[in-house]
């Protein structure tokens, strides 16, 4: 026998609040909580895209990759190598799916900078016959998001891309700036042609397994010791030095003549040749590389030993001595004798005496460092002591060594160049060479050891 339920006016109250509880969970469900209901602008693999178009109302930027090197170029409208940093940037936009924010209205294009006027279409191909995102970029809002269109959808979206400016450039602006990309490891040589018709060579010398991996040699030997990390860092300068800009290509950077020239070769046989111009502002110099368009904005101090001459590359060392057999660092001027030398227990270098002497550990560190090797700023030749006041010297730093030994670095009078500043003369105790060194590298050597 059943019994068929009584529903009392309570339980219908209860079933209809379920129901209307029920509804408004379906139609206020939050986006991001429903993986179908997104909508998504962007799900792509940045390292699987090869091809990025970027289309404005006035011209077509597209990116492309080599997928056998991997390297990033300007396909149109210009061809160019492409700056690997800003693509790189761009990319990181995608590293996670990009999906909207929230829907803000539909159809209405131009109020939101997604018409055919001001919208950017950004277009991301794989290797597929369809472009793997497609979309159009509007105008950004307070907060980091853009007015973002998905090509074919009418809705307007809110999302988070970084900012239309990390998208929209001038064609030029997608331009390596890296001005010969290659590591030092991978040059095998290079050709320096000065204003005045000299020609030098920098080669590596074979090592005994005859690699052709050996240290940097130069030839004509120019009769003088060469520095030889100078002559690594200087290839590797040349190698990675990226401009600060990259000017028309009508720009007068004062390449009729150049001051000098510059072919570098790969190991692979390919050649780049530089010409530098004979410009020069606020501490920059002009390049120009054969077969590109532009010139180049770089650091001068990138490139002074060849637009100076090779004498640039002397090596200013006054001695060497390894770090490891230094066992007392002596400063005399006058009646003012202060030492330096490593604690017993922990090996840290500090004041040995006077005791009551402060000084800071990086002003310490940094005259081990340069008393291991002091180097001079110019070489000023075997000048008579008379005239640099080296025969009775202003002060000295000794370095003693484990071993008994001990060698200095003798520093005599000041003078003053042509614009002011002050130097002076500096040789190490065994040698007639005489230096110039600056007057803040001497007063940070006096520094490590209390002298201010």
């Amino acid at each position: 026998m059943s019994t068929t339920p009584v529903l009392t006016p309570k339980s219908i109250f209860l079933s209809l609040v379920a129901i209307v509880l029920s509804a408004l969970a379906i139609f206020d469900r939050p986006a991001h909580n429903d993986g179908e209901q997104v909508a998504v602008i962007a799900s792509v693999n940045p390292d699987h895209i090869v091809r990025i178009e970027l289309s404005s109302a006035i011209e077509k930027t597209i990116l492309e990759k080599d997928e056998l090197t991997e390297r990033w170029a300007i396909t149109a409208p210009v061809k160019q190598d492409a700056d690997t940093t800003r693509i790189s940037h761009l990319l990181a936009a995608f590293r996670s799916r990009v999906v909207a924010d929230v829907t803000v209205d539909a159809g209405n294009l131009k109020e939101y900078g997604l018409d055919a006027s001001n919208g950017l279409v950004v277009e991301l191909w794989t290797n597929t016959g369809e472009p793997a995102a497609s979309f159009t970029l509007g105008a950004d809002l307070a907060g980091g998001s853009t007015f973002v269109r998905v090509s074919g959808d009418d809705a307007i979206y809110r999302a988070r891309l970084g900012g239309r400016r990390r998208f929209a450039r001038a064609p030029t602006d997608w331009r390596n700036r890296v001005v010969v990309d290659r590591a030092e490891a991978d040059i095998q040589g290079l050709r320096i042609e000065s204003w005045n018709g000299d020609i030098y060579h920098l080669a590596r010398a074979p090592t005994d397994e005859q690699t052709g991996d050996g240290p940097w040699t130069l030839e004509p030997d120019p009769g003088w010791n060469l520095d030889a990390a100078g002559l690594t860092e200087l290839v590797q300068k040349i190698g990675t030095m990226r401009a600060a800009n990259i000017l028309d290509d009508d720009f007068d950077g004062g390449f009729s003549p150049p001051a000098a020239s510059i072919t570098i070769m790969d190991k692979d046989g390919t050649e780049t040749t530089l010409a530098i111009g004979r410009r020069q502002e606020e501490g920059a110099a002009f390049l120009r590389v054969a077969g590109k368009v532009g010139v180049y904005a770089v650091p001068r101090t990138d490139i002074a030993p060849f637009i100076d001459g090779v004498s640039a590359i002397k090596d200013m060392n006054m001695f060497k001595v390894a770090e490891a057999d230094m066992a007392r660092l002596i400063y005399y001027q006058r009646s003012i004798k202060v030492e330096l030398a490593r604690d017993a227990a922990t090996g840290v270098w500090g004041i040995a005496s006077p005791k009551d002497l402060e000084v800071d550990v990086a002003d310490i560190q940094f005259v081990v460092r340069m008393l291991s090797a002091p180097r001079g700023e110019e070489q000023a030749g075997e000048l008579p002591d008379r005239r640099t006041g080296l025969a009775k010297p202003r002060m000295a730093f000794e370095v003693q060594l484990k071993d008994g030994s001990n060698t200095a670095l003798l520093v005599g009078r000041h003078f003053k160049n042509e614009q002011g500043a002050v130097f002076f003369w500096v040789r190490a105790q065994d040698s007639k060479m005489v230096y110039v060194m600056s007057e803040p590298t001497l007063s940070r050597l006096r520094a490590g050891f209390g002298q201010i």
